[in-house]
């Protein structure tokens, strides 16, 4: 096992640790299953003195317990891993600043008994920081010290995270949600872990899908020391304007088209249509959308026009606006913005019939009166990316230059589905290939993308799943093991399974002959 990844890794972590908790040497981590925790070490008072640069660590409880409920993390009483543990809360606040707050944000930490060494942080999804106990809990039956934080946003916030009661933006929120709570989370984490166990974690990990995946980008970026390992699925990355433009889009274009919402039988006529075109194009035709580059989804619209539905016939309107919606915001010389939705999604789904009244009143105006039918397509790729754009650069989490991170023997493993409903798996190939700019051939050595043909955002969809990729992440990191492949698992149309080999970017799955439900019946080659 490859531990040297760790020696001055901790150096910038433990500058923000008050040199009041006792530390083993940097880099001296604790074999995995090695470490047992102190005697009396699950007590408010064994972690006295916990500090973060910045901020104030306000109240400390912690109770050691058989598990089976959470005793500290909300929501009480949820259902955790039933082994030996103790379970923490610390409580701390930035005070006020600029005139907002002052802000008390909860971070929680699992120390099992039991413990293999290691420490596996998990982020959250949408509006959420964390998305709690469940989150948590598998992460804690395979041994790890696990921790999680509402970044200073309660439940109570929810949805319109980041305004005031007088409707003004929050900027120590934002700033708490977009990267600061990952930070300071982490920070306290690690040191309490070392207070706990007599020794620092052997390796610390992210684990994150959605906002997750971009909380987990947002460390590696901005505090290249904090993880050895990343795991980042369907990260929202490019989230200051572009991202929020391409969610927004479909509704815009629609209302403005077409005075409303497309019915849903006609867009699943058109989903189908698109998929039936395009299926094929990795020669195999398995109902999914596995090259969805080569796919022709305009005249596979087109061939639809005329056709009666239960909801009406097929206009060529109807078409047009569908192919807006793969077209992607652009301005009125046609000049593309950002990406569209990509061929092979569910047009049912998705983003495509849901109003963008969060990103419009939340980031854009700051006025939850705002009615969102007032933006048109002009004004999104004009007006209102400015103010998105002037609002939410702390959101973009687009930093290419990824350089320190892989200095330090850090390495990322992202993976997304070309079936996203949310945002297009395009997103994570344009990050991949700007860090292939500036960092070369060199990229695959601590970075990995992996695409999914057929799977949703996160989960879901009729495409094979990714099997446990955050296993192939850490025998990365810890064993050099870079993952050729990324197992992924599905049901098969006959109701068996289907097992894929996922490849990495730029590779793509050719299909060699055989059982088209087998892995082996398929290779990586070049697009």
């Amino acid at each position: 096992m490859n531990t040297s990844s760790r020696r001055g890794r901790r150096t910038a972590a433990f500058l923000l640790v008050a040199t009041a908790l006792v530390a083993a040497p940097l880099g001296a981590g604790a074999e995995p299953g090695s470490v047992q925790p102190a005697p009396g070490s699950c007590t408010p008072g064994a972690l006295a003195g916990l500090e973060v640069v910045g901020a104030e660590v306000s109240a400390v409880d912690a109770v050691a317990h058989d598990g089976g409920t959470t005793r500290l993390t909300v929501p009480l009483g949820s259902a955790m891993p039933a082994q030996p543990l103790c379970e923490m809360q610390l409580t701390l606040t930035h005070g006020v600043e600029g005139g907002l707050g002052p802000d008390e944000a909860q971070v929680w930490l699992w120390l099992p008994d039991e413990w293999n060494g290691r420490l596996q942080a998990v982020g959250g999804g949408g509006t959420r920081a964390t998305n709690g106990p469940a989150a948590m809990a598998p992460a804690l039956a395979d041994g790890y010290a696990v921790v999680a934080s509402d970044s200073g946003v309660p439940e109570t916030r929810q949805p319109n995270i980041f305004l005031t009661a007088e409707q003004d933006f929050d900027w120590q929120l934002f700033e708490n949600w977009t990267y600061r709570g990952v930070r300071d989370m982490t920070v306290l984490a690690q040191a309490a872990v070392e207070a706990h166990y007599g020794a620092p974690a052997a390796y610390s990990y992210w684990n994150g899908c959605s906002n997750g995946g971009r909380q987990g980008m947002a460390m590696a970026q901005r505090f290249p020391d904090l993880y050895d390992g990343v795991l980042a699925a369907a990260p929202a990355l490019y989230g200051a304007d572009r991202l929020n433009m391409t969610m927004s889009w479909p509704a815009v274009v629609q209302n403005e088209r077409l005075g409303g919402f497309l019915p849903t039988c006609k867009l699943a006529a058109m989903r189908d249509a698109v998929a039936a075109s395009c299926d094929g194009a990795d020669g195999l035709e398995d109902g999914l959308v596995s090259r969805p580059e080569l796919c022709d989804e305009r005249a596979a619209l087109e061939r639809l026009v005329g056709t009666k539905l239960p909801c009406g016939k097929v206009r060529k309107a109807d078409v047009a606006v569908a192919a807006e919606i793969f077209r992607g915001p652009h301005e009125a010389d046609g000049r593309a913005v950002w990406y569209g939705h990509t061929p092979g999604i569910d047009l049912t789904g998705g983003v495509v019939r849901v109003p963008p009244s969060f990103a419009l009143q939340n980031f854009a105006f700051a006025d939850l009166s705002y009615d969102w039918r007032e933006v048109s397509t002009t004004d999104l790729v004009t007006t209102v990316r400015d103010r998105l754009q002037g609002r939410l650069e702390l959101l973009a989490t687009a930093d290419p230059a990824l350089d320190t991170f892989a200095e330090h023997g850090g390495k990322v493993l992202m993976w997304h589905g070309l079936a996203d409903g949310l945002f297009p798996a395009d997103q994570s190939v344009h990050y991949y290939d700007e860090v292939r700019t500036l960092s070369g051939a060199s990229t695959d050595d601590f970075l990995r993308l992996f695409l999914a043909p057929g799977v949703d955002h996160c989960r879901g969809g009729a495409g094979p799943q990714p099997v446990d990729p955050f296993a192939a992440l850490v025998r990365w990191v810890e064993d050099g093991e870079a993952p050729q492949t990324l197992a992924a698992s599905g049901p098969a149309a006959d109701g068996g399974t289907r097992e894929r080999g996922l490849c990495p970017y730029p590779q793509v799955q050719v299909y060699r002959g055989g059982d088209p439900d087998a892995a082996t019946s398929f290779a990586c080659g070049s697009a």
